[in-house]
């Protein structure tokens, strides 16, 4: 229960990540343009910098705005951030993950992770807040070569192996 006393030192996010398929693979993309992506995405100011220092990949997403359905952050992120035009998304799977010590709760970071997949409709293109963005065979992937919790997201969904 998110109430003051419940929720762990370490916050807790709700966020929506999209497996989008192409003929190529999963889109993916590396962040860049940080203001961007603290303003219109809602990633932490202390986090935004340096994923688009690491030169890792994500997979497009987004936490939930207050009081936002996740199906209609999914799309958001599809049209908003990818740039795709509206097209049918299917909740894959929920995900918790504890980062920190998930032996000391108090002080972990919880994230609620809600998957979902599809195919975007018509070309993508790159917006400016990403520096790369394509579709990459899974293969090729691993969970470190992408910035925290994304890779985590496809490895447990199976997307990915290592």
């Amino acid at each position: 229960m998110f109430m003051e006393g419940h929720v762990p030192k370490g916050g807790a996010c709700i966020s929506v990540f999209l497996v989008l398929k192409g003929r190529d693979g999963i889109l993916v993309g590396k962040m860049t343009r940080p203001e961007i992506w603290i303003d219109r995405f809602l990633v932490g100011e202390a986090f935004a910098p340096k994923y688009a220092a690491s030169g890792k990949w994500l997979i497009p997403a987004s936490h939930l705005k207050f009081g936002e359905d996740p199906e209609d952050a999914a799309v958001r992120v599809l049209v908003e951030q990818v740039g795709a035009r509206k097209s049918k998304l299917s909740l894959l799977q929920v995900q918790s993950h504890l980062s920190q010590d998930p032996n000391d709760p108090e002080a972990a970071h919880w994230d609620i992770c809600l998957i979902y997949g599809g195919r975007p409709r018509g070309k993508v293109e790159r917006p400016e807040w990403f520096s790369d963005l394509r579709f990459v065979k899974p293969k090729e992937l691993t969970s470190e070569d992408f910035t925290r919790g994304h890779g985590d997201v496809l490895k447990e969904l199976g997307v990915i192996k290592k």
